[in-house]
């Protein structure tokens, strides 16, 4: 430890700093600085250390950046006990990295403990090139042969994929003991090396195999598509079993579908915590089982945050947008919980799809006030939600304040694009060239879909051809979905037609859907006809796609064709989605649906639809008289 300064002290610095407000933001780290000056506390080398190792151990980003500060500005260290609080305090790795640096630059020998540390760091970055580099001063130091150091090389190398550098530490390595053993065999799991850490774990002596190996084992057997059996083998012979064990299964059958063994397992799970709860309710989501995971959701004895980002998520996906938004105030106002980036993004997501924009000002408003950043998908969440309803300008502000990753740029470019701002998209596209970071395959469907609904046919063409000469991206059903909405909307057919043709890969129902609003938007029977043919040969049963060919055959009078086609999807007992529509008032989302009447003013709503209509039949009647006068 530091030596203790032979004058007297100043008043005790835990007390000071217990009565201080909590730090949050760096100004306020700048007063409590300033107030370790007044008191004298920093010209003392024991004082000025015990304020360190108390600001390493806050939570507060601030406050551990204060930490550093001291240390480097007002403190001569010698030993390494400070400057491991310093690294072991940095949330960002590459921040560790470099206080570890520092103390080697100020001639402070690194222990044991500051190996692992930093190790800890490389291995998180993943920064496999000073990770090397620290290797080397581990062998300079003549620490190599130190069991602790080695473990701590194995889950280095292993963690940044290299398996073969990890299981050459482990063989040179003249004792082992359990926790070699299981980093190696987690690395191999983690990446999904199986065949060697299933003959690295047969060899394991039964000193060392314990629960950690054989749920390192379960883990990444689950984790693989042919491997959950072999998983379920290991589970029934383990000698004893924990919640990870259980967990891990769970979690596999989960995550390849198998919901109803994940539920069996579940059921007879002799203690539930919340991530078994979890990893079920987001099987059941991901199933598009909204009222079975929503039922679980309820009979949890605890939630945390997770769980409700769950939910949130999973309605998202399953299109139960006003129930997302739901449950994203009841977390706020009875699960007592802050929303997170993934929280908000999500509500973002179902705001969007809402048009709510007024919620989406408020939570605008919460982001700016909690001092959230924007440079993530918090940023693209904001953009894509004014985008989509409709203002422009507000999407176009967050952007020029965020607007740092191809993300953020993606979504305004498609944002542009479903407004009819084609070539304003077409220019932010241009301006990414002179930016550090390439177009991807989302840029392109944003810059197709801009050429699609500008007109812009021939541009359009250009893009596509592209992506593959310029960029080197190969394009993906969307892309060839695009291509063939905007040359349907063009009114070439038969272009659109030769590119479902000339596509790579198996077409959806959505494409040839696409085709078929061209046909009725041009009128084109016979192209109609054709694909009528290809869907019924394809076995695309989709009910909009034949209700889109009935409507285009009695857009040309062809009843017999229209039966025919009728008959179809009442032989297949088609169910056609009815169509939906939401619409803000006061601050409440009304939802309509086609044939419904269950809304309490449905009546009111339908007597002011027959006026409106009387009033346009009226007003087209009185023009017309009018034009024979």
């Amino acid at each position: 430890m530091l030596s203790l300064a032979s004058s007297c002290l100043p008043a005790d610095p835990s007390s000071l700093l217990n009565s201080l407000p909590k730090c949050r933001t760096l100004r306020q780290a700048d007063q409590l600085h300033a107030r370790f000056l007044t008191a004298g506390l920093l010209r003392h080398r024991a004082a000025a250390a015990a304020v360190v190792i108390r600001l390493c151990a806050s939570p507060e980003p601030p406050l551990r950046l204060l930490a550093r500060r001291i240390l480097l500005s007002s403190i001569s260290v010698e030993n390494p006990f400070l400057w491991n609080a310093i690294i072991k305090s940095s949330a960002d790795p590459r921040v560790a990295m470099l206080s570890f640096a520092l103390m080697l630059a100020a001639g402070v020998p690194a222990d044991l403990f500051s190996f692992s540390l930093v190790l800890k760091a490389c291995s998180q970055g993943p920064s496999l090139l000073v990770g090397v580099q620290v290797h080397a001063v581990v062998l300079k130091a003549n620490l190599a042969a130190e069991l602790y150091i080695q473990n701590c090389l194995i889950g280095f190398y292993a963690k940044c994929g290299l398996c073969e550098l990890a299981r050459r530490v482990f063989d040179r390595m003249p004792h082992r003991d359990s926790i070699s053993w299981n980093s190696l065999i987690d690395g191999y799991a983690k990446n999904g090396r199986m065949d060697a850490a299933n003959d690295l774990f047969s060899r394991m002596g039964d000193e060392h195999r314990n629960l950690v190996a054989w749920n390192s084992m379960i883990s990444g057997f689950a984790a693989t598509n042919d491997g959950i059996g072999e998983a379920r083998k290991l589970f029934d012979e383990m000698p004893e079993r924990d919640s990870v064990s259980w967990n891990s299964m769970i979690d596999g059958y989960v995550k390849l579908g198998m919901i109803s063994d994940a539920t069996a397992l579940f059921t007879i799970m002799p203690e539930k915590d919340v991530i078994s709860w979890s990893n079920l309710i987001a099987g059941y989501m991901d199933a598009g089982e909204v009222h079975i995971a929503q039922r679980l959701f309820d009979e949890m004895p605890e939630r945390d945050l997770i769980t409700w980002n769950i939910m949130i998520a999973g309605y998202v996906k399953n299109g139960c947008f006003p129930a997302a938004l739901h449950l994203f105030y009841q977390m706020r106002t009875q699960g007592n919980l802050a929303p997170d980036v993934t929280t908000l993004s999500t509500a973002l997501s179902a705001i969007a799809e809402l048009g709510r924009v007024r919620d989406g000002i408020a939570l605008h408003e919460y982001i700016g006030r909690n001092s959230f950043p924007l440079n993530g998908k918090l940023g693209v969440g904001l953009i894509d939600m004014y985008a989509k309803s409709g203002h422009l300008r507000e999407a176009l502000r967050v952007f020029e304040t965020s607007g740092n990753t191809i993300d953020h740029w993606n979504a305004i470019i498609g944002g542009l694009a479903i407004h009819g701002h084609g070539k304003l998209a077409l220019q932010l596209f241009h301006a990414i060239e002179r930016l550090p970071f390439k177009p991807d395959d989302i840029t392109f469907i944003g810059v197709l879909n801009a050429c699609s609904h500008a007109g812009l046919v021939d541009k359009g063409l250009s893009y596509f051809e592209s992506m593959r000469k310029d960029y080197q991206l190969e394009p993906k059903l969307q892309h060839y979905g695009c291509m063939v909405d905007m040359l349907g909307r063009a009114g070439r057919l038969e272009d659109a037609w030769k590119t479902i043709e000339e596509m790579p890969m198996r077409e959806n129902d959505v494409i040839w859907r696409s085709l078929l609003s061209a046909c009725k938007k041009h009128g084109d029977v016979l192209m109609g006809q054709k694909v009528e043919v290809a869907i019924t040969r394809r076995g695309f049963w989709d009910s909009s796609s034949f209700v889109l060919l009935s409507n285009i055959y009695a857009g040309s009078g062809m009843w017999e064709d229209v039966r025919r086609v009728r008959k179809i999807i009442r032989e297949r007992e088609m169910r056609k989605i009815p169509g939906c529509s939401w619409i803000e008032l006061g601050g409440a989302v009304h939802e309509f649906v086609v044939g419904d009447s269950s809304h309490p003013m449905t009546r009111e709503i339908y007597s002011l639809l027959e006026l409106v209509s009387f009033q346009v039949i009226y007003n087209t009647a009185f023009d017309e008289i009018m034009c024979f006068q």
